[in-house]
């Protein structure tokens, strides 16, 4: 390095003889100075952007995919239902109008008369509960016409219709809010083969609250034959089965064998229910 920068000086700044002496002097002491240490003040300025980088990440990770939405911490997914009762108490607190909560029911109906025949009709109930109190809630049900055929001929399905008016998902009613659902507060059988049966209209209701039904997780979690598979919570030989989404924690659904018969496919379901959810600021008047 020095014999290169040697021979640039020498070249860009020409020297008379009698400079040789006093240049070469001046040369040692810039060579033999040591360099100055690097400050830490650009240490401390390079640690700092580093910091920004990585707060920018972590804001981009936790904003959510709308701009509307509120930022919240990252949740994980449910994997019980003691954590999913968790997941119920950390959701946002609604700042819509209304809560509008859409069952898709699939009833089994069935005519013991010779010959016999089941099948299986849809139902759709539509409900939107005000978050303000002293509100009128709306409820709205109706038969779909959509039928399967499960066994057997199948008969007109306005007869089938006839012999139908769905089934109650829920045991409550209520006209205005604020609504409670009556059969939250019921004791649940020791049996636990029959608590998901007991808990299924609590469960369902539109108007059991949030703190309500993770009180309810966390009773029928206290069963220790009461399991849950990725959601699925069920117990051995029970007619009863329940779908829990694990990322928000709310039942997004209910299956019910139907009870042992020959002359019913195996598998053949007495109910099916399917459960969304939505706030809205919108409703049918």
């Amino acid at each position: 390095m020095r014999d290169v920068l040697d021979d640039d000086l020498a070249e860009l700044y020409p020297v008379r003889p009698a400079d040789d002496v006093r240049l070469a002097r001046l040369r040692e002491q810039l060579f033999a100075e040591k360099p100055q240490p690097r400050s830490w003040r650009w240490v401390g300025v390079a640690a700092a952007a580093m910091a920004v980088v990585l707060i920018t990440g972590l804001v981009v990770l936790l904003r959510p995919v709308s701009r509307d939405a509120p930022a919240t911490m990252p949740t994980a997914a449910a994997t019980s239902l003691p954590e999913a009762a968790a997941v119920l108490e950390l959701a946002p607190k609604p700042t819509t109008k209304y809560r509008h909560i859409k069952y898709q029911v699939w009833q089994l109906v069935t005519d013991g008369e010779a010959p016999f025949d089941a099948t299986s009709v849809k139902f759709e109930y539509d409900v939107w509960l005000p978050t303000a109190p002293n509100e009128m809630v709306l409820i709205y049900r109706r038969f779909t016409g959509e039928h399967r055929a499960v066994t057997g001929p199948q008969r007109p399905i306005k007869d089938i219709e006839g012999r139908t008016s769905g089934t109650i998902l829920w045991n409550s009613f209520c006209a205005a809010t604020p609504c409670q659902e009556e059969s939250i507060s019921k004791p649940l059988p020791v049996n636990d083969g029959e608590k998901l049966e007991a808990a299924a209209q609590a469960l369902l209701s539109p108007f059991t609250t949030t703190g309500e039904k993770a009180g309810l997780y966390r009773r029928l979690a206290e069963g220790p034959a009461i399991r849950w598979d990725n959601g699925k919570v069920f117990t051995e030989g029970s007619r009863w089965v329940f779908r829990v989404d694990p990322v928000t924690g709310e039942v997004t659904g209910m299956d019910v064998d139907a009870p042992h018969d020959t002359r019913l496919p195996s598998g053949t379901l007495a109910l099916s229910v399917t459960v969304t959810y939505e706030w809205t600021d919108q409703r049918p008047s």
